[in-house]
């Protein structure tokens, strides 16, 4: 399967849509920052708070691809996160799995690489967009409730690992 990209601007809102859905252009440096908000905003729960922004507006944009294109099997909505995942520069994911869960592998992550560039190798795992990420395409991969899995960084660029891996547990 190859991702459609249908890239539009609105000249009057100044928009941008990537296949019908708003984007924003970013930089690591942008999510660098916002995930140092975030860290040094732990004891409000900030991550929580990340993770499950990203994955209640990833499934939205999952779904209606996978909607309008007719996917019908779990790979092919799985694939549709891999491919997104790529198309907005966030990086390369290998993915394995099935509804009980898998593991995600970052060959390459804007976000984790923007961090090391901004404030070098850090103590522990940092990518919680990822974790929001990798659950929303999880649960539009195999038509399951939003926060139906758990996903949990236990490798990381951004503290010195080779590539990121994260773990997915249905819950």
């Amino acid at each position: 399967m190859s991702l459609r990209l249908d890239y539009s601007h609105d000249n009057v809102t100044h928009r941008n849509f990537l296949n019908g859905q708003p984007v924003v252009m970013h930089s690591h440096h942008y999510l660098a920052l916002i995930t140092k908000l975030v860290e040094d905003q732990a004891d409000i729960g900030a991550a929580k708070i990340l993770r499950d922004s990203v994955e209640d507006t990833m499934r939205t944009v999952f779904e209606d691809y996978i909607d309008k294109n007719g996917l019908t099997s779990a790979q092919d909505r799985c694939n549709v996160g891999r491919e997104y995942y790529s198309a907005f520069g966030l990086g390369k994911m290998v993915i394995t799995g099935d509804e009980n869960g898998g593991e995600v592998r970052l060959v390459r992550s804007h976000v984790d690489e923007g961090w090391v560039k901004k404030w070098g190798v850090h103590s522990k795992p940092i990518n919680h967009f990822s974790c929001g990420y990798i659950a929303a395409m999880f649960a539009a991969a195999f038509k399951k409730p939003s926060k139906s899995y758990e996903v949990t960084e236990v490798a990381s660029i951004a503290a010195g690992d080779s590539e990121g891996k994260f773990i997915v547990k249905a819950s």
